[in-house]
């Protein structure tokens, strides 16, 4: 049987406080260690460890964490005992691993470990079909938070949100949902009132203040619709021109076609 996954965010942490945290300490390594720390590479023995924000770590500790996804060797803070464990490491970045490598920021031998496997996960605004299932979760989960009954959007609200860039990515998705579900009446809409400023200057992609019932279709249904008529309807607008559409509703050319391809949207 494996161990639970283990997370750390390796953003803004000292190589110290680091290591101490992955590698574990023993009484006495620094003030306030009162007690031996295992640290979670051997508390995920058998296990995964996830590092978040990897590109953050300094040189210093990446030959450190080398080191360990070499000979998986651990020794905690202020030990001199060499311990083991077999450990599954995935690790996330927000920046490209290589290009930080080609820049001489960050290990090449280490991006290589790492490496094995590697997902790419593009930006919100190249993969505008997520943005009604992670807009059903997150008012699901901060629904339930502050106990309040969200009934759905109005066309207008549903379709800025779905044309909206979101430049700070799925988190400033998330906090939009957070707010708005905040300041929503309780058993009412959401509409464009209780958006942010952010979307005041926002086309939406399917103008209309019809109420859209969350109790049918599901909401990605609903906004699928929604995207389509948008789509469809910009397209007709600027003549079939793809590069001025992909700039009214926040689509990459590459998320424009796949989005006519799969809409099968005919004309120009």
């Amino acid at each position: 049987m494996r161990s639970p996954l283990h997370v750390q965010n390796c953003g803004g942490v000292s190589d110290e406080m680091l290591h101490s945290e992955l590698f574990g300490y023993v009484r006495g390594a620094y003030t306030g260690a009162i007690s031996d720390r295992m640290g979670l590479f051997r508390a995920a023995d058998g296990g995964t460890v996830f590092l978040d924000e990897i590109s953050e770590i300094t040189p210093r500790f990446q030959v450190s964490l080398l080191r360990f996804l070499q000979e998986r060797e651990i020794k905690p803070l202020g030990s001199d005992k060499i311990q083991y464990a077999d450990v599954r490491i995935i690790a996330a970045s927000n920046r490209p691993l290589l290009r930080l490598v080609e820049k001489g920021e960050f290990r090449r031998d280490l991006y290589y470990r790492l490496k094995g496997f590697e997902l790419s996960i593009p930006p919100l605004r190249e993969r505008p079909e997520d943005i009604a299932p992670l807009t059903q979760f997150f008012i699901e989960k901060y629904a339930g938070v502050v106990g309040r009954r969200v009934l759905g959007f109005t066309a207008d609200a549903a379709a800025r949100l779905q044309a909206y860039a979101y430049p700070g990515n799925v988190r400033e998705l998330e906090t939009e949902i957070r707010r708005m579900v905040d300041v929503a009446e309780q058993g009412g809409y959401i509409s464009v009132r209780h958006l942010s400023s952010v979307f005041d200057h926002v086309t939406p992609a399917a103008p209309g203040a019809m109420a859209v019932p969350n109790d049918g279709s599901s909401l990605k249904d609903m906004v699928e619709t929604l995207e389509k008529q948008a789509i469809a309807a910009a397209l007709k607008r600027h003549h079939w021109n793809q590069s001025r559409v992909g700039n009214d509703l926040g689509l990459s050319r590459v998320g424009l076609a796949n989005k006519i391809k799969r809409y099968r949207l005919q004309g120009g």
